[in-house]
């Protein structure tokens, strides 16, 4: 419990399991699980992430042996991706191949397909992203717009480097995710 921060007496952070009881309107709290701030909001029944730009990043970082590296951004209910970035810091040694490949759990290579991180698709210090794909765009990129981007339920975008062969320890490559939580407002009809 000593990593929970408090504010007025009541806890401010922590998993969602702590979130304070009997919370008023407009009371925050970091959720550690999600990474999302969140605010309780009685009239729509209670904690709701704040609207707002949310980046979030994983690291993949190559070890010793064959493998697969798995890692996983949530997005919350309502959250409309901005977008993946892949970006390589380092080429990977893994003597055979070392693939990526991200999506979620539809499709597990829906935004990104096949991208060799040993040289051919990412040097050191290039990215990838939904706008620029570097010909290795997959389902979700097709016919020059992005699907889908919005979800009214949770989801996760998922990355997934495989190495095949003896490998190396120099292969670095971060996975950004950015998305939305925005503050909606019902259209009107005249």
């Amino acid at each position: 419990m000593a990593d929970l921060l408090t504010e007025h007496g009541l806890a401010v952070s922590g998993p969602a399991s702590q979130r304070p009881l009997g919370a008023v309107n407009g009371t925050r709290y970091f959720n550690n699980d999600s990474g999302v701030l969140e605010i309780f909001d009685e009239l729509h029944g209670g904690w709701h992430p704040v609207a707002g730009v949310v980046a979030e990043e994983v690291a993949f970082t190559e070890t010793n042996g064959a493998g697969v590296y798995t890692g996983t951004i949530n997005l919350p209910p309502g959250a409309t991706l901005i977008d993946v970035i892949v970006s390589a810091v380092a080429l990977w040694a893994a003597t055979t191949s070392a693939t990526m490949i991200v999506g979620d759990a539809t499709d597990d290579d829906g935004y990104f397909t096949g991208v060799n991180l040993k040289a051919t698709d990412l040097l050191a210090g290039e990215t990838i992203s939904l706008a620029i794909a570097g010909g290795k765009g997959g389902a979700y990129l097709l016919n020059s717009h992005v699907s889908p981007r919005y979800s009214a339920t949770a989801r996760n975008i998922i990355g997934k480097v495989t190495t095949v062969g003896a490998t190396g320890t120099t292969g670095r490559t971060r996975m950004t995710v950015i998305y939305a939580l925005p503050k909606v407002k019902a259209a009107t009809k005249v």
